[in-house]
């Protein structure tokens, strides 16, 4: 799997934990995923960038007050071409802005913001960073979700924000969203699988040459499990709770092959299922 290049809009590009102790989290995932880092942000506001290979593939920082509890959770950010118009976009579809639109100098702009089911998720319109380097390999990013108790909503919000569309089955509890024609991530039912969660959130799938023995690493690191492992039709997946609190799914990664729904026969320019290739 080459390294991604610059993302489409509406497209999953980067994911981001907020910590409750990023030292921690650092050894956690350093020690299950083999992540090392590049320590970035001032001093008191600590930013971790994940590095595999020397790729960036996700970050860590010290957690924000974002849904009134500051829980500890992974953060799905959202490729777009203008973070103030698509910030914009959010509040006239009924989502709420936390964050305006920063500047992260000479990297990116970006928002934070929640959607009206209460889910947290971000905007980055990169400029020298577009995101994740690399994706779909073990130990990297291979799939977001949106899940909620009502995913019709979700469908309604994220279609009027970034034109989605949507596989032909739209009343099925789960369906996959579409850029360009390809599968980029998915909108579904909260399974329910964590009770002290929040109702809505983005769910965060890393890749796993074997979720199984993964699995087993991360229980040895202090985690714990949710749910699974068990099969999929798109790999064997597991929902686990890092030692921290933040909570993350793993699904088996197949050498070449990557997670979530398989390409579309007519992949056009994009062969990467993921819509996460240089266009």
């Amino acid at each position: 799997m080459p390294k991604a290049g610059r993302y489409h809009e509406g497209v999953p590009c980067w994911a981001e934990l907020a910590a409750p102790d990023v030292e921690r989290a650092r050894r956690f995932y350093g020690r299950l995923f083999g992540w090392e880092y590049v320590p970035t942000g001032p001093a008191g506001d600590e930013y971790l960038v994940a590095t595999v290979r020397g790729v960036q593939v996700a970050g860590i920082r010290s957690r924000r007050e974002v849904d009134g509890q500051g829980r500890p959770a992974w953060t799905t950010y959202l490729a777009v071409d203008d973070a103030d118009r698509t910030a914009g976009l959010v509040q006239e579809a009924g989502g709420l802005v936390v964050f305006e639109p920063f500047d992260v100098p000479d990297q990116a702009r970006g928002v934070l913001a929640v959607d009206p089911l209460g889910a947290v998720f971000g905007l980055w319109q990169g400029s020298l960073n577009p995101g994740a380097g690399l994706v779909n390999e073990p130990g990297t990013v291979a799939w977001n979700d949106q899940l909620s108790p009502a995913p019709d909503t979700a469908r309604d919000f994220y279609g009027r924000v970034f034109g989605y569309g949507y596989d032909d089955d739209a009343a099925a509890d789960h369906t996959v969203f579409r850029v360009g024609g390809q599968p980029v991530g998915g909108i579904g039912g909260d399974p329910g699988i964590d009770p002290d969660g929040p109702p809505a959130f983005w769910a965060v799938y890393f890749g796993a040459a074997d979720t199984d023995r993964t699995v087993e690493r991360a229980v040895r690191l202090g985690g714990s499990v949710l749910d699974g492992p068990e099969p999929t039709p798109y790999g064997r997946l597991a929902v686990v709770r890092d030692d921290g609190g933040a909570v993350f799914t793993l699904i088996s990664v197949p050498p070449g092959e990557p997670a979530g729904p398989g390409p579309d026969p007519n992949p056009g320019p994009n062969p990467d299922p993921t819509g996460r290739t240089t266009i």
